[in-house]
């Protein structure tokens, strides 16, 4: 599926072009909207596979790679929780 995000969420998925940074973008903007909505959303992009789910209000996750408290979203690829911004860097 080269150059299509796939976003699943409880009942239901979306398809979305990801061919350039502005599609991605908009893409990983859905995908922070449907996991808000759902409680959780699975994002595949380029062959990665990114779950979404909403942090407690109080503590978020620790980002595995700057180190800062991810805001009310966590974003686990692989064994790695990533913070918003790291993980759109990661999608590039």
């Amino acid at each position: 599926m080269n150059g299509i995000a796939r976003i699943s969420f409880t009942g239901g998925e979306r398809l979305m072009p990801a061919r350039n940074g502005y599609d991605r973008e908009l893409v990983f903007d859905e995908a922070e909207c449907c996991a808000r909505r759902h409680g959780a959303a699975r994002l595949q992009l380029n062959r990665s596979a990114i779950v979404i789910s909403v942090s407690p209000a109080e503590s978020g996750p620790v980002c595995t790679r700057c180190d800062r408290t991810a805001d009310r979203l966590a974003f686990v690829l692989g064994d790695a929780t990533l913070c918003r911004r790291c993980v759109r860097q990661s999608a590039r």
